[in-house]
């Protein structure tokens, strides 16, 4: 069974490029440490700091500062003085506090629906097949990312859009980790399907209801691993 890797990461850094675009420096920061984050590159306790980011993508320390942060302030980063930044550990209370915002958070996108048309019917249906017939569990993370965007991305509320995202960059630490270290994925496909069905009738309060079940059933997952560690710790 796979796991991330927990040793410093800095060294990622180093085998990036330069970012091909210059505005706004601050975003393009962001979106690439967010990245090595969310997709397991950089694990819980790996090490961030201005200099190491700021020599690979060829930027002065100012947005780079600036985006570390940002993620310190969104809960992903911790920041420790004269040391830099690390990527933040996963608790059994954080996970507790966190689930139950992006699971209100995303059914209310989905309850504020008030039409989805055929268009995205396919890209939903398009993603969940692929999603269901990928193997690799990252690739699987990705998709589900995708399929959740689609799910809630007809709300036409930008600010709730907006934390949603933040949420879930802030999660990524712990979607990663049931990812790595669940095998059966019948209930969660199982989910999905049944979401998807709910939208299609335009159901948006009973596929909301389900989106709620459908994220309680993954932090009761994430909190039993997270127990496990201890308990073998």
């Amino acid at each position: 069974m796979r796991t991330i890797d927990t040793m410093a990461s800095d060294a990622l850094f180093d085998a990036g490029d330069a970012l091909l675009r210059p505005e706004p420096l601050r975003e393009a920061v962001y979106a690439r440490v967010a990245a090595l984050i969310n997709s397991g590159s950089l694990a819980p306790g790996a090490r961030i700091t201005e200099a190491s980011v700021s020599r690979s993508l060829r930027v002065s320390r100012t947005p780079v500062r600036e985006a570390l942060l940002r993620l310190h302030s969104e809960g992903v980063l911790d920041s420790t003085l004269a040391k830099g930044f690390t990527v933040r550990a996963l608790t059994i209370e954080e996970a507790r506090e966190l689930f139950p915002i992006l699971w209100n958070l995303e059914a209310l996108a989905v309850r504020s629906t008030n039409h989805i048309d055929a268009k995205r019917i396919a890209q939903l249906k398009k993603v969940a097949e692929k999603r269901e017939n990928e193997t690799e569990p990252i690739k699987r993370w990705e998709m589900d990312n995708e399929f959740h965007s689609l799910l809630v991305m007809g709300c036409g509320n930008e600010s709730l859009l907006g934390l949603i995202i933040q949420l879930r960059t802030n999660l990524s630490r712990y979607e990663l980790t049931y990812v790595l270290n669940t095998e059966s994925r019948n209930i969660s496909d199982g989910h999905h399907d049944e979401i998807l069905k709910l939208m299609e009738e335009s159901n948006f309060e009973g596929a909301a209801s389900l989106l709620s079940e459908h994220w309680r059933h993954g932090m009761e997952r994430v909190i039993q691993l997270l127990e496990e560690r201890e308990t073998k710790a």
